[in-house]
């Protein structure tokens, strides 16, 4: 998640999203095999048919958004995680009408049509996490499912603002956001290979168009619901 106060500061009050205090356990999205279908939003996201969908959660995000998760992976045979496709759907609260998204500053691209923002990196799995981040919530579902998380991970973030219609990359409230992640022993390096003073580098470079267009590649995302969902 990345936020902005009254000045520019990793993922939407749905439209059908109530306010903090009303916010409820269940997710609104609906999954069914490899896709998520979100009604409020009329958005779809399909991920490989060999992925496996290992769990959802809905949670108040810092006090201030209304998140939601959706994770898939691909594993090996005994549960190691080779890639994961993290779907998650998040707005701020109403009560908070000061926060707003800024990705401007990430790479501009273009998925389903549609303008998206990315970024891409390796990164340590290890590294602390925020108590009641997105990212414990992806890491504690995954753990339940008996999934083993690489120790190093190379990321693509792929954010849809979905209340931006001009693309500017700032001013919104609602954002659709996509990590794909991949283990990072699969390009035969590790994160000090590819970081110079923690900052990816030309090692990095020569591996992130590839990862990158993977990532675009296994991610379909449509505006409109193709079909109703049980």
């Amino acid at each position: 998640m990345r936020a902005v106060h009254s000045l520019t500061a990793l993922a939407l009050t749905a439209l059908a999203m109530p306010a903090a205090a009303e916010t409820p356990a269940t997710p609104v999205a609906r999954v069914e095999a490899s896709l998520v279908a979100h009604p409020g939003e009329s958005i779809v996201v399909r991920v490989p048919e060999s992925a496996r969908y290992v769990g959802s959660e809905r949670f108040e995000l810092y006090g201030v958004a209304d998140a939601e998760v959706h994770v898939f992976v691909e594993a090996d045979g005994e549960g190691q995680m080779r890639r994961l496709w993290w779907v998650q759907f998040e707005g701020y609260l109403p009560s908070m009408p000061q926060h707003h998204y800024d990705y401007s500053d990430n790479r501009r691209g273009e998925l389903g049509g549609v303008t998206t923002w990315m970024r891409a990196g390796p990164t340590s799995t290890s590294s602390p996490m925020r108590a009641g981040s997105d990212r414990e919530h992806v890491f504690g579902i995954l753990k339940r499912a008996g999934i083993a998380i690489p120790a190093e991970v190379m990321n693509v973030r792929m954010v849809k603002l979905l209340d931006d219609p001009a693309g500017t990359g700032k001013g919104a409230r609602r954002e659709l956001m996509v990590i794909y992640s991949e283990d990072l022993a699969s390009t035969g390096k590790t994160l000090a290979d590819l970081t110079t003073d923690g900052k990816p580098n030309e090692a990095w470079a020569a591996i992130e168009p590839g990862l990158v267009e993977r990532a675009k590649a296994s991610v379909s995302i449509e505006r409109k619901l193709a079909a109703p969902i049980p």
